[in-house]
């Protein structure tokens, strides 16, 4: 298993209290571009006997500005990799991995490790952690690499510069065992990239707790590499900054199998330890928004949604409390009130949807596209009277 974002007591030489780059990183030197670039050292491989699949450790040392990156992936994935703006446009890193003045502060937590806590008031769609990934592992890696005692993946540690492997350190460990494994263990970000399984490492971001009703959320950019993370709503000085790694428009039961099985721990937010009785009235609003998102989702000749559903759907994500929901549930609301023809109503929820949360992750999307387009021409717009 491999958790998104989960952070428990350090290990020794991790500082528990630290601020991540308090004062500015001081600037190593800028290594020469060699023949391998963009990578700054030789590729160095191994290959699965199980699978005949070859897997290689590719660092970048200037990559960000002097942060760094290592990748241990495939060549094929690594071809693909160095296209991407993240190594052709540099420029699209000038304003991530900031940490000289945070809106927050790092602190322990009991029974759940260091935390990111707020500092100052954050608003709706202030900007919290704006950072790149210091490791870039394919799952698969991993198979071959484990009888060499993590040979591969310490080299790609130890290729980062020495500010970054300072940070790197400083990441809490979930069990004991391999330093650099089981760091990876606990703070990576699980997905695929480039079409493979990975876990990416944004030490920053690994900060975070989980809460089934996180106040922040977070957009990942693959082209530049760029994990984002903004407020959902008003955050106060001494509130705990709080993502979700789960579903959270799922019941509580789902919700807690699902942190059980993929990420080993019991969730004790205030909704999952709330009374029963209020824990029930929780999973029906939910079980509703799943059924009208539905409806309102469905385009076919058959379809049912309607405005008066939309509304009901932003009323209940109020209730419920996710915050993160509000563009989606405006957006809805826009094509329901389209359909129906009212293009007044569908121009004011197009618009609230733009303010709710689409313009937050700072790329423009395809949902942004649609309201966008929607806002200029309801009447033109596709879904005008199709309901």
């Amino acid at each position: 298993m491999y958790p998104n974002f989960t952070n428990t007591e350090p290990l020794p030489e991790a500082n528990q209290h630290h601020v991540i780059q308090e004062e500015p990183p001081k600037q190593e030197e800028v290594k020469p571009e060699s023949k391998y670039a963009p990578w700054t050292e030789e590729p160095q491989c191994i290959t699965d006997k199980e699978t005949n699949e070859e897997f290689c450790v590719y660092t970048n040392a200037n990559f960000a500005f002097g942060r760094g990156i290592s990748f241990f992936t495939s060549p094929r994935i690594a071809a693909k990799v160095v296209s991407l703006p993240a190594f052709t446009q540099p420029e699209v890193h000038t304003h991530v991995n900031n940490f000289t003045d945070p809106p927050w502060e790092v602190r322990n937590v009991a029974d759940r490790g260091n935390g990111l806590f707020a500092i100052r008031t954050l608003h709706r769609g202030d900007e919290i952690v704006s950072d790149t990934p210091v490791g870039v592992y394919q799952s698969d890696a991993f198979f071959p690499d484990w009888p060499q005692g993590y040979k591969y993946l310490h080299k790609a540690f130890q290729q980062l510069p020495k500010a970054t492997r300072e940070i790197f350190v400083k990441m809490a460990a979930h069990n004991p065992g391999d330093p650099i494994m089981e760091r990876v263990n606990t703070n990576a970000f699980a997905g695929e990239f480039e079409g493979a399984p990975h876990f990416l490492l944004y030490p920053e971001t690994a900060l975070m707790n989980h809460d089934c009703r996180p106040n922040a959320m977070y957009y990942h950019d693959p082209s530049t590499l760029v994990h984002a993370t903004f407020a959902s709503r008003t955050i106060h000085p001494g509130e705990e900054i709080t993502i979700t790694y789960a579903n959270i428009l799922e019941p509580r039961a789902q919700r807690q199998e699902a942190l059980t099985q993929t990420w080993g721990f019991e969730c004790k937010c205030s909704l999952c330890t709330a009374e029963p009785a209020e824990v029930r009235k929780s999973d029906n609003r939910i079980r509703r928004i799943q059924e009208l998102q539905g409806f309102l989702a469905d385009w076919s000749p058959d379809s049912i949604g309607t405005p008066g559903m939309a509304r009901e759907l932003l009323k209940l994500y109020e209730e419920e409390g996710v915050h993160a929901a509000l563009g989606t549930g405006h957006m809805f609301a826009a094509l329901a009130y389209n359909a129906d023809g009212d293009m007044k109503g569908a121009k004011k929820h197009a618009k609230l949807a733009i303010e709710a949360g689409m313009v937050n992750s700072g790329v423009k999307d395809g949902d942004r596209d649609e309201m966008e387009s929607l806002l200029r021409d309801p009447r033109h717009h596709w879904s005008y009277n199709v309901r």
